[in-house]
């Protein structure tokens, strides 16, 4: 019970930092291009890192193999 409540909670609570993480990334992206303009290359390869992270592909997958880890263990639990 008390592990449904908090797989629900994450999920919303994943959703919610995925869009804002989502809008971060995109200002990552256009100061890297920013920086690739003006030529300062090693600054525009660290936003690109750093909006790398914030995508869905970076923080966010990794919130949602934790979610689906334990909605496994749940289900395991529900099962016995």
């Amino acid at each position: 019970m008390l592990l449904s409540i908090l797989t629900a909670f994450l999920t919303f609570i994943l959703g919610i930092g995925t869009t804002i993480l989502y809008f971060l990334m995109l200002m990552y992206v256009v100061a890297a291009i920013g920086s690739f303009m003006q030529k300062d290359i090693s600054l525009g390869i660290e936003a690109l890192v750093l909006g790398f992270l914030l995508s869905p592909y970076g923080i966010p997958m990794a919130g949602t193999a934790v979610i689906a880890f334990l909605k496994g263990i749940n289900e395991a639990i529900k099962s016995i």
